[in-house]
């Protein structure tokens, strides 16, 4: 007989979880970074299933529950043991194998969100860690959060592997019972029904503190990143020519020299009164990127040797659009490199979010 073996919020959780994980490998490795918003998206769905499973492995049904398969290592090697002798030993719920796998699962897919979290709050500067992460942590964590994505690729396909051979060699379909529910058993006793009540007041609670916590963190300023009001005479002669740039993205020095020879502006005269110069290269020096702590500001102190004042000639500024098409920045609503907010909704924030890019089709 087939008995009903995973219950419904079981499956619902292992679906979406592998829906979420799929998605965010697919966008963390292979799509380009205007999908990063769905992939910090996903991030979140799967911080949430996580909550859920640790709570469920408490007060879900029998084989839900993390007492029905603690990892125990002698356990492990016998079944692994029985797999090389193609005479694996059935289990009702997870064998010990695919017990073991599944915390292996959960504790990296925890350390991704967590790291994840870093990585979003110091480098983009977004999320609930944006008031307490500063970028240096946020970039040293990626390598990790990158490591641990390679991991998480691995297990899957360890535990996809082990799944069909089981189903080749117990003769049962174990994706099919993660749709239904369903194995086959010999007749016995259904296992016991969850503690829905107690779960449900479980995970209200737990969806109120994350609530909670989340919205005051998210209310804290952001580190390294301020609002400032643009003087007028800096977006009427500056932006009357360009793009009225954020002061972030050029260091002190290099402003100053951008000031410095504004009779000679990159092949135009572009002076302006004594007190108007002086009042702006203060006010561009004292906003420069060295007082920031944003991705744009923290990369773009690096210039270019040749042209130091020349923000498109940055090494890390051409590194992000080399991929992009002369044809594009040669359209109407573009016109140059130099016109930051054709493509960027937040450039005057100086923030420049994957989620604000809008790259203008031909």
């Amino acid at each position: 007989m087939r008995l009903l073996i995973w219950d419904l919020p079981t499956r619902l959780f292992h679906w979406l979880l592998v829906g979420c994980v799929g998605f965010c490998a697919l966008s963390g490795f292979l799509l380009p970074d205007t999908w990063f918003g769905w992939h910090f998206l996903c991030g979140y769905v799967i911080g949430l299933l996580l909550l859920f499973r640790a709570v469920w492995g408490v007060l879900g049904p029998e084989h839900s529950r993390w007492t029905s398969f603690p990892p125990a290592p002698s356990a492990i090697i016998a079944h692994v043991k029985s797999l090389l002798t193609a005479k694996p030993h059935p289990s009702l719920g997870h064998n010990p194998a695919g017990g073991a796998m599944i915390y292996a699962l959960l504790i990296t897919l925890t350390g991704l969100v967590v790291t994840g979290l870093i990585v979003l709050g110091g480098e983009a500067k977004q999320g609930p860690l944006a008031g307490l992460i500063p970028f240096a942590t946020g970039i040293a964590v990626k390598e990790l959060h990158e490591f641990l994505a390679d991991v998480i690729l691995l297990l899957a396909a360890l535990h996809l592997g082990g799944v069909l051979v089981e189903s080749r060699l117990l003769r049962e379909n174990l994706i099919l019972t993660m749709i239904d529910g369903r194995k086959t058993t010999a007749p016995g006793t259904p296992p016991p029904r969850p503690r829905s009540r107690r779960a449900l007041a479980v995970l209200s609670g737990v969806a109120v503190l994350v609530g909670v916590g989340g919205t005051g963190l998210e209310r804290l300023p952001v580190l390294g990143w301020r609002p400032i009001g643009f003087p007028a005479a800096y977006v009427k002669e500056c932006g009357a020519c360009h793009a009225a740039y954020h002061p972030s993205l050029l260091p002190a020095a290099s402003w100053r020299a951008v000031m410095g020879a504004l009779s000679e502006h990159f092949g135009e005269d572009a002076s302006l009164p004594d007190a108007a110069t002086r009042d702006l290269t203060a006010w561009l020096t004292a906003n420069a990127a060295e007082t920031w702590d944003t991705e744009p500001a923290n990369r773009l102190r690096t210039v270019s040797a040749a042209q130091p004042g020349r923000i498109t000639a940055a090494p890390w500024w051409m590194r992000k659009h080399r991929h992009i098409a002369d044809t594009v920045f040669q359209q109407k609503s573009v016109k140059s490199h130099a016109n930051c907010s054709a493509c960027h909704q937040d450039a005057e924030r100086g923030t420049f979010a994957v989620q604000a890019i809008s790259i203008p089709k031909p």
